[in-house]
């Protein structure tokens, strides 16, 4: 049976040999996104460690989607958690692509749920789970914040659509473990030339992360400034 423990500054339950404290951890990295009053897609919610966040800080409705049924399960059992009387929450047991197949194959990561992923990886263990068009679904939703964390996923479908006005605000982390994704990461960041950066990003072998807001001037200045760098 796999250990949980309750992360004491969030009250989140985690799987302590699965990395997911470093998850919740990492939430800081979104602390600039302005969520009072706003309405919330996140995609790749894992235990929701950002869904907390984004509560939190008095988001008004939140959407999130995690495929992987364990991982799932403590998501619901989190955000039930989470409960009050000024955001709703809905948890999706489903995984966001480009297409229309009602189900993709899901490669697992050997060590951390964190690091599951709809691109096919070799030697992976694979799973097949529901899946559902994510522009489909933004737009179904119309979210003002927008939040993409699937391991490289994101370059299935972020390319397919402008995103429409009514997201105001976007995080999305960009993988970049191989050449290929690298110069993909470079041409989606083309993508939010106009909008303004909150945190300065920078393009490694691993993994970079925009947060970004399309009108809000920032320290940063707009996204335009630092593509010289890519």
């Amino acid at each position: 049976m796999t250990l949980i423990k309750v992360d004491k500054k969030t009250g989140l339950q985690y799987r302590p040999d699965l990395g997911e404290l470093h998850v919740i951890r990492e939430q800081s990295q979104y602390q600039k996104l302005d969520f009072e009053g706003r309405t919330v897609m996140d995609v790749g919610a894992n235990i929701g460690s950002f869904v907390h966040l984004a509560g939190k800080h008095g988001a008004k409705m939140i959407w999130a989607y995690e495929p992987m049924p364990p991982t799932f399960n403590l998501l619901a059992t989190n955000v039930a958690r989470m409960a009050n009387d000024t955001c709703d929450f809905e948890c999706n047991k489903v995984a966001l692509i480009g297409g229309q197949e009602p189900r993709v194959d899901f490669y697992l990561s050997k060590t951390y749920p964190s690091c599951h992923t709809t691109v096919p990886v070799r030697g992976r263990e694979q799973i097949s789970v529901e899946a559902r068009n994510f522009w489909d679904t933004l737009h179904q939703n119309r979210p003002q914040i927008l939040k993409v964390d699937i391991e490289g996923g994101e370059y299935d479908f972020m390319f397919e659509e402008t995103l429409p006005p009514y997201v105001e605000q976007v995080a999305i982390e960009l993988h970049m473990k191989n050449e290929a994704q690298q110069e993909l990461a470079k041409k989606l960041t083309l993508q939010f030339e106009e909008w303004h950066s909150h945190r300065k990003f920078r393009f490694n072998w691993h993994v970079t992360t925009l947060v970004l807001h399309r009108q809000k001037e920032s320290e940063l200045g707009r996204v335009k400034e630092w593509i010289s760098s890519l």
